[in-house]
């Protein structure tokens, strides 16, 4: 996937019809040394479940994930109506206006200056807040012998509404985190799964790719299509601009935002001037070369806001807590615990997500993060305490 970012970054760069856009510096090596480690780094959890296969999930003993799977539906249909209403001034009018998109993605613009100060239409937050987690319990159930068609349903439901939602606001970049996050779960419990089931996936996935691509690419059309330079070659700078804009400034960008973007939620519990959105965040942080408004990786996101050298601490010691996670709770029957697979997904997403774009994870998704973490120590000391007391029947 890297590569293929890659050669995008290559056509863009050689390309002179946007020149407002790829008014690029000249490339230097040690940025892209630096960006490979840092990469190399954040896929060494994957890389290590790799090496260290294993033949199935050790299923938790708890309802818990049932009772999330419910939440994650339910709170999926409370955002019907608001889905329905939009369907004819979103969905539709992409496909019979031309400046549809353009237009949506515009209003999503002139409201972003008040987003964060308060909070507005609970069940928004709560699904946007499981979004993640949503992915990875279809797949999870999924792997089980006895399947809940009820929840794996409900949840593929609103995995859909999770793609959908994107698009009435114009926004490509949700639409293709969703399918990356999709991709990552797939291929996370790949190995767990029937041979049967893999077959459907694959077969589903190809359909899906194809119905999600038209309204893609009418976004796209909407917002480019009137551009002389032409769709092509905003897609090229869209896809491959991260490589190119971190090795001009991610590395020196005329000072820090000290966790800003990527711990903006938490850095606003003990700092009252922290930026409530990226459109304070770009006053606030002007002096900077680049700032969200155009993407460095999830690598630059983090050197951007912490630096060069405390990126590679914070980079090392997260990876080196689940490189030790799987060794301190490794099973002695080739299985692989789910609060540890949990744990690879997070990583895995991360990488996925932020290999063109940026730190999916940060402002309000910080609450993704919260809801991942609780649900991972939920996961590991339940069960911890279930092999200090262990339940006379055994659930499978």
């Amino acid at each position: 996937m890297y590569i293929i970012y890659a050669v995008f970054s290559i056509m863009t760069i050689n390309d002179d019809s946007i020149p407002q856009l790829t008014n690029y510096e000249p490339l230097t090596l040690f940025p892209y040394l630096y960006l490979y480690v840092m990469m190399m780094i954040a896929l060494t959890p994957a890389i290590y479940h790799h090496n260290n296969s294993t033949d199935s999930i050790e299923y938790p003993q708890s309802n818990i994930l049932r009772i999330i799977a419910t939440i994650i539906i339910i709170v999926a249909i409370l955002n019907l109506p608001g889905i329905v209403s939009d369907f004819r001034n979103g969905l539709m009018s992409i496909f019979t206006d031309a400046e549809a998109g353009k237009k949506a993605y515009m209003e999503q613009i002139d409201n972003a200056s008040n987003v964060g100060g308060a909070i507005r239409n609970i069940p928004a937050i709560l699904f946007n807040s499981f979004s993640d987690i949503g992915i990875f319990l279809l797949f999870y159930f999924m792997t089980m012998s006895k399947k809940n068609h009820k929840i794996i349903y409900g949840l593929l439901f609103a995995n859909v509404i999770n793609l959908i939602m994107p698009v009435m606001r114009g926004q490509r970049s949700g639409v293709a985190l969703a399918f990356l996050t999709i991709i990552c779960g797939y291929f996370l419990f790949k190995q767990y799964l029937s041979k049967r089931l893999n077959k459907v996936i694959k077969k589903i996935g190809i359909v899906f790719i194809a119905i999600i691509t038209l309204p893609v690419a009418a976004i796209t059309i909407s917002r480019f299509g009137s551009e002389k330079a032409g769709v092509a070659t905003f897609i090229n700078w869209y896809i491959g601009q991260g490589n190119i804009y971190f090795n001009n400034h991610a590395l020196d960008d005329n000072g820090l935002r000290y966790g800003d973007r990527t711990l903006n939620l938490f850095k606003r519990l003990v700092d009252s001037k922290t930026s409530m959105n990226y459109v304070e965040r770009r006053e606030i942080y002007s002096k900077l070369k680049i700032n969200d408004e155009v993407f460095s990786t999830f690598v630059g996101d983090f050197t951007i806001d912490f630096g060069p050298f405390f990126a590679v601490i914070i980079f090392i010691v997260f990876n080196f807590f689940v490189i030790y996670s799987f060794q301190k709770n490794k099973t002695n029957n080739n299985k692989i615990k789910l609060h540890q697979l949990l744990l690879l997904y997070f990583t895995v997403c991360i990488s996925a997500q932020g290999g063109m774009y940026l730190f999916s994870y940060s402002d309000t998704r910080n609450l993704n993060i919260i809801v991942l973490a609780l649900l991972y120590y939920y996961l590991k000391y339940h069960e911890a305490l279930l092999e200090k007391f262990p339940l006379k029947k055994q659930n499978k």
